[in-house]
């Protein structure tokens, strides 16, 4: 694969920047990355990746990418309409998606609202969200109201290294990991270093939509889906499982790396990279569930379990 391309894409609204690793007749892939992350969370995976040519997007308001300007709220219908247009940039009409968490939600809820663009979609420990109408509503609520809420005052580090060693203890992902999404992610101010990252989309993120909604995306989404889940702990995370897996889409294969939740960024990375790449050529997802594997999967996400929060505060680390 050929070295990183550093792009930036005006999208109207705002300018999206990103990683670009192009290979000669690759397939088109965009790369989504999670909440607060950027698009240096592939920068161990998309080197690995075999057949693609890749894009990975810095989400506005994240990574090196504009924020939105006061006034403009951070919701997933932006990201999704900027997701568009940098594929529309790229001359892409159709394009594969891999997406880590929110990227996930980003990308299923793409895959099924625009069916006929997505032509292979790979979630990395997330699928869309879902949620009752009413914590739907207040999500909803908050994206308008944080939308013209001033920053706020974000914490200075003396050194990166020391941002990297607090955002790695905040998330419990390894300090290496950490350290690239600081590089990218941060920026100089007096007395030291902070996020580039604007606050206000702690207030925003993609539409999670009901249990019925959700049913109806899956129903609806045409691109072959693997699904490979790390941390199926989290709530957020079991939550959409309880629907996909009631009955499983015929488009869909899931497969469980038992793993922390950017396990695209750790030593998993090279097992991913293989199965991706077997993946988005047209080949079964290797390791893939059999029918026990999905019986027990959905015995497991329908047991109470212990709350595991979205991986969201990492700002104020």
């Amino acid at each position: 694969m050929q070295n990183v391309e550093e792009l930036e894409i005006n999208t109207g609204p705002v300018t999206i920047r990103g990683k670009r690793w192009r290979q000669d007749g690759g397939i088109p892939t965009l790369c989504l990355h999670g909440f607060l992350d950027n698009a240096a969370s592939f920068d161990l995976l998309a080197p690995k990746l075999k057949g693609l040519d890749l894009f990975a997007m810095d989400f506005a308001g994240h990574g090196l990418s504009d924020h939105r300007p006061l006034g403009a709220p951070y919701t997933g219908l932006s990201d999704l309409h900027e997701i568009l247009s940098v594929a529309d940039h790229l001359g892409w009409t159709t394009f594969s998606v891999i997406g880590h968490s929110m990227g996930a939600e980003l990308g299923a809820q793409l895959a099924g609202l625009f069916p006929d663009r997505v032509k292979a979609l790979v979630c990395l420990d997330g699928y869309c969200g879902t949620n009752t109408i009413e914590q739907t509503l207040d999500h909803l609520s908050s994206m308008v109201t944080s939308a013209s809420a001033r920053s706020s005052k974000l914490k200075v580090f003396d050194s990166l290294s020391a941002m990297a060693q607090r955002l790695s203890e905040a998330t419990g992902q390894s300090l290496e990991s950490a350290q690239l999404l600081v590089a990218r992610g941060h920026r100089s101010v007096p007395g030291g270093y902070t996020w580039r990252a604007d606050s206000r989309v702690r207030g925003g993120g993609p539409l999670e939509l009901t249990a019925d909604q959700l049913r109806a995306l899956a129903d609806t989404t045409k691109a072959r889906t693997a699904v490979i889940l790390a941390d199926i702990e989290s709530e957020w995370l079991k939550r959409s499982l309880k629907v996909i897996l009631n009955p499983v889409p015929s488009t869909m294969e899931i497969a469980h790396i038992p793993a922390h939740h950017h396990f695209h960024m750790h030593a998993e990375h090279e097992v991913l990279a293989e199965m991706i790449s077997t993946f988005l050529v047209g080949e079964k997802l290797p390791g893939a569930l059999s029918a026990e594997g999905y019986r027990q999967l959905s015995d497991t996400v329908n047991e109470t379990g212990v709350h595991v929060s979205r991986l969201a505060g990492h700002l104020n680390a």
